[in-house]
């Protein structure tokens, strides 16, 4: 003890001295007592407090086991007296055995009055199930009290099981009834579900209480399933117990996989669910029946689009009231949708079996219904793919193959006899002199519109067939230019061929604007698949292969053919046939220049350019008489009046690369030795690789003073120096040039000689 006093001071002392480190807090010593003593009063009061409240528990806990223990006492005392009591009786009855069988016996009539109670009773609840029928209130009370009645049933049939006569009169006496009951309040339950468009706006509890009905079916069908399975188990273990002695009796064992049917198909269930969609589809077919069997077939279209159009408005009050009073695991509204598009594009193919007697007018009215029917859908909540079933389901091809072929022969008609009439009627001029005929405008506002109708009433399959049609249509009406273009150029007149031109690229302009337009209203996948743009470039092969034949009737032009005989004739020689050419160049080239738009014009210029240069070489080639100082001389005269004349209507950059040629072959006609001619000749091949050497061959053979023998071998070399040229035995590229003149396509002169 004084251990623990010396220690509990030592431990005072530390505690002090951590409230008082310093001496300045000596003063506070007063008001650490105060507030000691206050706070040791307060813990006195919590512990007399909580002392006293222990102390109150501990004296009931006493009671109640005092209590406790009188009472196991006197229980004690009442089982004793219990045995004695029951000892001295024994001793009492007489004729205990038969006392037992009695109350036995009078315990089976009790259960058998009650039973035969409750079998009397079966007429009168049944009666009151039929008359609840009346009130779609009480739908649910009424299932439940005759599945109560079915349970009284199964018992009864089960009890009398052993006895077939019993068992037929029980269903004859008592449960007919039943089942009669069972048959109306089944029919007015089908009906009810079969009527849930209109039940689900004027009462929706009804069609509740009807799927209610289905569901506690279908969980009544589990549960028995489930005891019918565990039965079942418990017979098939006492099979494999008796299995040697049931093998010994063959009628027993054959019985018994019929016995074990016959449970499975008592527990099979009524199948509610299945009913209930069954009647769902039953009462989308008759919804569907008239438009299906009277409408479609119908001369007035319009009366069956209209019924189509108010049967897919349904969906929404379906989405909005039928769906709510169905569980959410039927997904009814879902199967509405596959119900009524499947029938849907059924009418659809009944339509297209008749898509000859449909105009196009009308066959756009039913592509435009099934968009409103898809965007219906999607505003719904619809998957876009599942929306697009109608349109992408083949259903509508019929009817578009019909109305794009109809567009189609129809527009080609158009054009056939717009561009017949341009042949006897004059082009038409702008205001700045450009010819043009209505062709082109009136055709894409042709194919603009058409576009544009089905864009706004059609789906995007048929804007896709459309666009299809249209590219086809463009193709076509090129292919029907270039047969106009097949005819003589000066049968086709040259203010038709300007305008011609002018009309092509106005064509590539308002085709690239459809193009852009059509393509934008395309879906991705579709848009993909549609290639305008070679189409487009189209219109700008034909205005080149025009601007070709333009340049014909050019030289097509008697006065200048009959310059063009005299080239590298004495007149040529003289300074007559040159310059007399480009004068009359010049009176063509102002009328083109003023018909044509000014970058066809550039081409027109070049393409007449070249055509000059392919002419002058071909005449070079083919002249009979020797190339003399003279004719070099009149030749390079030539090319100064050529690129005069040619680069005031067109880039001198172009005149030059396309005269130098010119140049070329007149150095190659005036080489004097085996290196000039091969120098000269391997230039040319630079920028006109196919000139083949059949090109020296002949101007070899038009000099005078080249001895035999090195004419062959300059041949020869150039002959080595083309093949060496070639890349997989062909010219890397094609001038302008070589490929069409006529002085080469017979390959005659030294080659024959050389092998001799």
């Amino acid at each position: 003890m004084e251990d623990l006093g010396i220690e509990a001071k030592e431990a005072a002392v530390r505690e002090v001295a951590k409230l008082l480190p310093l001496p300045e807090l000596l003063s506070s010593i007063a008001s650490i007592k105060a507030d000691y003593l206050s706070r040791q009063q307060t813990n006195d009061a919590q512990l007399s407090t909580m002392v006293a409240e222990q102390v109150e528990q501990a004296h009931a806990g006493i009671n109640a086991l005092a209590l406790s223990q009188e009472t196991i006492n006197k229980l004690r005392e009442n089982f004793i007296d219990i045995d004695k009591l029951c000892q001295e009786c024994q001793t009492l009855i007489e004729n205990h055995d038969k006392i037992k069988l009695l109350s036995n016996a009078r315990n089976n009539l009790n259960t058998t009055l009650k039973d035969m109670g409750g079998m009397m009773s079966i007429s009168v609840e049944a009666a009151a199930a039929r008359d609840s029928l009346s009130n779609d209130k009480e739908l649910i009370h009424t299932y439940e009290r005759l599945t109560a009645l079915d349970g009284k049933r199964r018992f009864a049939l089960a009890a009398a099981a052993s006895h077939k006569e019993e068992v037929g009169r029980l269903r004859l006496e008592y449960f007919e009834d039943v089942d009669r009951t069972w048959e109306t309040f089944e029919k007015t339950l089908w009906g009810h579900i079969a009527n849930f468009f209109r039940l689900s706006k004027e009462s929706p509890q009804t069609l509740v209480r009807a799927l209610r009905v289905v569901e506690m079916q279908e969980i009544l069908d589990q549960q028995l399933a489930e005891e019918a399975a565990e039965a079942e188990g418990a017979g098939a273990m006492a099979t494999i117990t008796n299995q040697r002695r049931t093998a010994k009796k063959g009628a027993g064992a054959t019985a018994t996989p019929r016995n074990s049917t016959q449970e499975k198909s008592k527990v099979q269930g009524k199948g509610y669910k299945d009913k209930c969609y069954e009647s769902i589809r039953m009462a989308v077919e008759n919804r569907f029946n008239k438009l299906l069997t009277e409408l479609v077939f119908s001369e007035d279209l319009m009366e069956a689009l209209e019924e189509a159009k108010a049967i897919g408005e349904e969906l929404g009050d379906i989405y909005d009231y039928v769906a709510p009073c169905f569980p959410p695991r039927y997904e009814i509204f879902q199967l509405m949708v596959n119900l009524y598009t499947e029938r849907f594009i059924q009418m659809l193919r009944l339509l297209s079996d008749r898509a000859d007697d449909i105009q196009n007018i009308n066959i756009l009215k039913v592509t435009g219904w099934v968009v409103q029917y898809q965007e219906n859908l999607i505003g719904l909540g619809v998957d876009e793919s599942l929306a697009q079933v109608c349109s992408e389901s083949g259903a509508l091809d019929p009817l578009m193959n019909m109305y794009v072929e109809r567009m189609q022969g129809s527009t080609k008609k158009w054009y056939t006899n717009i561009l017949e009439a341009d042949k006897t009627q004059p082009p038409k001029s702008t205001e700045d002199g450009k010819l043009y005929t209505p062709a082109a405008v009136d055709l894409f506002r042709i194919l603009t519109e058409q576009v544009q109708i089905v864009r706004d009433n059609s789906t995007d399959v048929m804007l896709y067939r459309i666009a299809l049609a249209v590219i086809q249509v463009m193709l076509d009406f090129q292919e029907a230019e270039r047969q106009t273009l097949e005819e003589p150029a000066s049968d086709i007149g040259l203010e038709s061929l300007c305008a011609l031109i002018n009309n092509n690229l106005r064509c590539y302009e308002l085709s690239s604007d459809l193009s852009s337009s059509t393509l934008e209203a395309l879906p991705q996948h579709y848009a993909e698949q549609v290639n305008f743009e070679d189409t487009c470039k189209g219109f700008l092969d034909v205005a080149k292969e025009a601007v070709i034949e333009t340049v014909k009737v050019i030289f097509e032009d008697p006065g200048v053919q009959d310059l063009l005989v005299k080239v590298y004739q004495k007149d040529w020689l003289d300074g007559m046939v040159t310059e007399y050419l480009v004068a009359t160049f010049a009176d063509y080239f102002g009328d083109v220049k003023l018909y044509i738009e000014e970058r066809s014009y550039r081409r027109f210029v070049e393409a007449c350019l070249e055509e000059t240069i392919v002419v002058y070489v071909d005449h070079l080639l083919s002249q009979k008489g020797h190339i003399k100082e003279d004719t070099i001389e009149r030749m390079r005269l030539d090319e100064e009046v050529l690129m005069d004349f040619f680069r005031e209507h067109t880039n001198v950059t172009k005149v030059e690369s396309r005269v130098r040629i010119l140049a070329d072959l007149r150095e190659l006609a005036s080489a004097e030795s085996l290196d000039s001619f091969t120098l000269i000749y391997t230039n040319i091949l630079e920028h006109q690789p196919d000139c083949p050497p059949e090109v020296v061959e002949k101007l070899v053979a038009m000099r005078e003073g080249i001895p035999k023998k090195e004419a062959k071998e300059v041949v020869q070399e150039c002959k080595e120096i083309y093949e060496n040229s070639l890349v997989d035995g062909v010219p890397p590229k094609s001038g302008f040039v070589f490929g069409k003149l006529k002085s080469l396509q017979a390959r005659k002169g030294i080659w024959s000689k050389l092998g001799q």
